[in-house]
């Protein structure tokens, strides 16, 4: 199953994310496409199967970067570095998780384990933020993990789709910092200053 997965990356690199096909894949590793159907029943299925090799990656990084990091507002940063750093190193499995370029095809509910649990980890780190008094306490529900879910989806898929613009890289190193930078701006402590700094 991981020989297929690992060929299936190489043909997406090769054709795109929706250019996978069975067939192909059956033709690298010496096989029959109907020989695929004994471990995938569909190509959807293999597609749920990148999809939640992928996000486990994903949280892997993000409880990496989280473990190694300060509670609250530096975690949060960390862990959106780490996720963006892995969509530059896999912008075709990043395509797969951020868009959908499939036409019709939705993860399975149990493909979408892993994102759920990384969206856990990020409330999590900012209830902590909170409990520094980093942020105000109503800055730690499910609207705004969502809204730092955007701001990391929107950077990434900026360096994704500029990946061969330079002078756009340049200006994007410092993105995500400033964007973490910006929400804790935007939900200070009811009771301390707006922060004049940078994280």
């Amino acid at each position: 199953m991981n020989e297929i997965l690992d060929l299936s990356i190489e043909v997406i690199r090769q054709q795109g994310v929706a250019g996978l096909n069975l067939t192909t894949v059956a033709r690298l590793l010496g096989v029959q496409p109907t020989a695929l159907y004994k471990y995938f029943p569909s190509l959807m299925a293999v597609y749920d199967a990148l999809y939640r090799r992928a996000e486990n990656d994903v949280l892997h990084e993000v409880e990496n970067a989280v473990a190694s990091a300060e509670p609250g507002m530096a975690a949060i940063r960390d862990a959106m570095l780490a996720v963006d750093r892995w969509a530059t190193v896999n912008p075709e499995m990043a395509q797969l998780l951020i868009g959908r370029p499939i036409p019709g095809y939705i993860p399975a509910p149990d493909a979408l384990d892993p994102s759920i649990r990384i969206l856990g980890i990020f409330r999590q780190s900012l209830d902590q933020a909170v409990a520094r008094r980093q942020l105000d306490a109503g800055a730690a529900g499910s609207r705004h993990v969502l809204m730092l879910a955007a701001l990391l989806t929107g950077a990434s898929t900026l360096r994704m789709l500029h990946a061969e613009e330079p002078p756009c890289q340049a200006d994007m190193e410092g993105l995500i910092p400033d964007l973490v930078s910006m929400f804790f701006r935007a939900f200070p402590p009811q009771d301390a200053p707006v922060p004049a700094t940078d994280l």
